[in-house]
Formats: C-alpha cells, sequence, structure tokens
C-alpha cells in the first residue's frame, strides 16, 4: 500500500479526483450494468461505484497520493459483465473465477487501459484467483475494498423509513435566509452577509445563525434584538425565494411508492418546517420535526430518538440524509446509516474529509439507485 506523504493533496487535485470519477461515471457502457442484479441486494453499476467511491475516500482522508485516474478507471470496470450469473446458466458455471478475465475483456473493448488498469481488473478477485495477486497498491486497494463493500451488499438488512434534513437537502433555502439575515442586520447598521457567509453560517439553527452574523456573536448587545427581528421577519417571508432542488420532487414519490416512509428531521423552527413541506411536498412525509424548545437541536441525537420511537420504527430500518456535517454527526450520534447529498451547503470535498465513509450523492435521482438498489 502506498504511504502518506509530506505533500498533502491539494484542494486542486482532490477537486481532479471529484471531477474525473464524476465524469467517467457517466460514460454509456457503464450505464448498461444498471440491469445486472448484484450481491443480493445491489445491482453491478451501484457495486462498482460504492467500490470506487471508496477507495477514494480512503486515499484523500490518509492523503496517499494514488494514481487517482488509473484507480477509478479500474474499480469501475472492474466487473464489467453483462449478464446476471444467477439465471444465466451459460455464464454461471465458475463465474467467480472467470469474470475478472471476461471484464477485462470487454473493458478492453471500450478503451485502452494501461497496466494499472489491468492489474485491477484482472486480480480484484484475490485470494479466489489465487495466483493473480494485484501486483500494484491501486489493485491492491480495490480488491480488498470491492470484498468490503460486497459483505455489506450480502448482508445489508432492508431499511423502509427515510430522515431528510430540510435546509440544503430538499430545499434551496438558501437566498430567503440571506434576505432575512440581512434584514435584520441593517436594522442596526451592521455590515451585510454574502450568499456564500450565510451558506457556511447555517446548519445549528437560527440562533447560531445570528450569532456568526452579527458582529462580535453573542457579545453583541443587540444579538437579542437582531434574532427577534430575523424570526419575525422569515417567519412572514420564508417562501419569498426558496425552491425545491430539481427532481426532489419525483424522487420522493418514487420512494414513497415503493413503500418507503418518509419524514423530516430539522434545525429549522418547527412551524416553518411544516409550512415549507406543506407548500412543496404535500402529502409526502407522514411526520414532520423542527426545533422545539423540549428537544436538543441537532448534532444531538435527541430530534432523531424522538422521532424514531413516535414512528415505532428500529434504527436498523432507517437512513438519514443530510447536507453537512451536522447532519452526519447527528446520524452517528443516532447510530443509523446516512446518506450525505454534496448539492446542498457543503462542498464535496469538505463532506469526503468526514470521519468514516459516509455515502454521498449529487443529484436528488441518486437516491433512487443507492437505495432501492440495496433494498431489492
Amino acid at each position: 500500500m502506498k504511504k502518506k506523504t509530506n505533500t498533502p493533496l491539494t484542494d486542486e487535485e482532490i477537486k481532479d479526483i471529484i471531477d474525473f470519477y464524476y465524469s467517467f461515471k457517466e460514460e454509456e457502457v457503464l450505464h448498461r450494468l444498471l440491469k445486472n442484479k448484484q450481491h443480493r441486494t445491489s445491482n453491478t453499476y451501484r457495486h462498482v461505484c460504492l467500490v470506487c467511491e471508496e477507495c477514494m475516500y480512503y486515499g484523500i482522508r490518509r492523503n496517499i497520493h494514488y494514481d487517482y485516474h488509473s484507480l477509478i478507471r479500474g474499480a469501475m470496470l472492474h466487473d464489467l459483465f453483462f449478464y446476471d450469473w444467477r439465471v444465466d446458466k451459460e455464464n454461471r458455471k465458475g463465474h467467480a473465477f472467470e469474470h475478472p478475465q471476461r471484464a477485462l475483456d470487454n473493458a478492453k473493448q471500450y478503451y485502452s487501459l494501461n497496466p494499472t488498469e489491468v492489474d485491477i481488473i484482472k486480480c480484484h478477485m484475490w485470494p479466489i484467483n489465487f495466483f493473480q495477486y494485484p501486483k500494484t497498491p491501486e489493485g491492491r486497494l480495490v480488491m480488498w475494498i470491492d470484498k468490503k463493500v460486497t459483505i455489506q451488499e450480502v448482508f445489508a438488512r432492508k431499511k423502509r423509513t427515510l430522515f431528510f434534513d430540510l435546509d440544503g437537502t430538499l430545499l434551496d433555502t438558501l437566498d430567503d435566509l440571506k434576505e432575512a439575515t440581512n434584514y435584520a442586520l441593517r436594522t442596526f447598521g451592521y455590515p451585510e452577509r454574502t450568499r456564500e457567509e450565510i451558506k457556511n453560517f447555517i446548519g445549528n439553527g437560527v440562533s447560531k445563525l445570528i450569532e456568526r452574523a452579527i458582529p462580535n456573536g453573542l457579545d453583541n448587545e443587540n444579538y437579542n434584538q437582531c434574532l427577534e427581528i430575523f424570526r419575525k421577519y422569515y417567519s412572514e417571508h420564508c417562501d419569498v425565494l426558496t425552491k425545491p432542488y430539481p427532481m426532489m420532487k419525483k424522487t420522493l414519490t418514487t420512494l414513497k411508492a415503493k413503500g418507503y416512509t418518509l419524514a423530516v428531521i430539522t434545525n429549522k423552527v418547527d412551524s416553518i418546517a411544516k409550512k415549507l413541506i406543506d407548500k412543496y411536498y404535500p402529502n409526502l412525509f407522514s411526520f414532520v420535526q423542527g426545533d422545539v424548545p423540549f428537544l436538543k437541536k441537532k448534532p444531538s441525537k435527541e430530534m432523531v430518538e424522538y422521532v424514531r420511537k413516535k414512528m415505532k420504527v428500529a434504527k436498523r430500518k432507517c437512513i438519514y440524509i443530510g447536507d453537512t456535517d451536522v447532519d452526519y454527526l447527528t446520524s452517528k450520534n443516532a447510530n443509523i446509516e446516512a446518506i450525505l447529498v454534496s448539492y446542498g451547503y457543503r462542498d464535496k470535498k469538505d463532506l469526503i474529509k468526514l470521519d468514516g465513509t459516509p455515502i454521498i450523492i449529487d443529484y436528488p435521482q441518486q437516491l433512487i439507485d443507492v437505495i432501492i438498489g440495496g433494498n431489492k
């Protein structure tokens, strides 16, 4: 395995890795893998994406300078076979031993492969293929991560309840939050905040938002009054510029039609959260829980535990979906699985660096493949 270096991966290098992955995963030939069932609860496309992402995140978090382009291509192509071996009698016999060579032959039809990519594809099934131990660090990483993901898929439990964050996950509320914040700041003649600043301030509730936005925070003598002005203005203007993320309603409708129960858990004031959900996603959510005095805000697990018990659902049946480090920490505190979205209010390069290996998606429709793909 390659060792960490004293030279950290730069933001530009991380961006290049991520951009290359998201470009390559759109290759048309890879989308043919969506039709193949894999490891009882998944499909082949979802499997290779998860393997690739975990390999990338492993290296980035540990500052390991892999050949990431070859790592990504090899990981995405390592199972490039176009059949379901469980029902395909012709290919079922010897599948475990032979599919690496079949995948390699298929990959060579579409791509010019370098030695590292060949090593990844050909040797990922070691020790089943005992004499094909990977020679490259990239090949060894894919070999081990492939086994980890396979075990997770084979023994995955079906999830049936989905808890969603609101701001940055279901709705783009940033512009209304910005307008309300700057209205309150203008009242006292304080400098206004940019959209980017507001984006970085939100996630812990409106009290923290104003604390971060107002000069000197809690030490400002006008903090409480500024907070009240914000609350009044925002309660009256919370849905002026707010909009659903593209394809989110269709995604939620599909999940609900497949039998999933949907709930919202947010640090937004409870009455406003309910108002927004009723307006933009009527009849889709079974429970909406916002900020109330008797529950601690996220990242405390109190909201999740309260909703889970009200809905009478076990932890193993739940997934929490959010867009920030606060959401991820909430899921860890509540001990439930998490999915993070990169289209919200945190950059993907920051989400990747979070402790652990959260699944990260880039647009709402991916939830269908990630969730339903793992619950067939």
